[in-house]
């Protein structure tokens, strides 16, 4: 069943912990193929079955680590899910809010920006254009003085008017 490999003076310690590795790894894959041979004998299902194999002794002096193999499962654990949901609304804070931030660190670093001085010819300018409004100003309130003084004395005279044209119908009439 198994090959023997015969030892013939080994030329290295490195060539005989091969050959022993080989003859165990020899061994374990027919131990599995005979477990499976009696399984599909006893008409159960392999895979449904957790087999053990033992594995070979270690070497003397060796610390050895066993790891129990977990069977393979489709099932992601719940807290899979929220912590990847985590970590993509923080890359994506990142990715968004890192220029966003830079921005407004270089506006707070220039601090307000200084007024630019207005041109003396500009600034004359502005003063007559101020005194030419308030020259216009005075005429317009002038000019609607003198037309309520206009509308003013029309009223009057209308009723002067009106009130002797009453008074001269009262005496004709009498």
């Amino acid at each position: 069943m198994s090959k023997s490999i015969p030892l013939q003076n080994p030329s290295s310690r490195d060539e005989l912990r091969e050959r022993i590795r080989q003859t165990v790894e020899e061994a374990q894959k027919a131990a599995q193929k005979a477990a499976e041979e009696a399984a599909q004998d006893a008409g159960r299902d392999v895979r449904q079955e957790r087999i053990v194999i033992p594995s070979p002794p270690g070497i003397p002096g060796t610390p050895q680590v066993i790891v129990n193999p977990r069977p393979f499962d489709n099932t992601i654990p719940p807290q899979v899910e929220s912590i990847s949901i985590a970590f993509f609304i923080a890359v994506a804070t990142v990715i968004i809010g890192l220029p966003i931030m830079r921005a407004i660190a270089r506006r707070i670093e220039r601090g307000t920006p200084i007024a630019a001085p207005i041109p003396a010819e500009v600034r004359e300018q502005l003063q007559q254009l101020n005194q030419s409004v308030d020259a216009i100003a005075i005429e317009v309130e002038r000019i609607s003085e003198g037309q309520r003084f206009a509308t003013k004395l029309l009223t009057e005279r209308n009723r002067d008017v009106t009130t002797l044209a009453a008074a001269a119908e009262n005496v004709e009439r009498r």
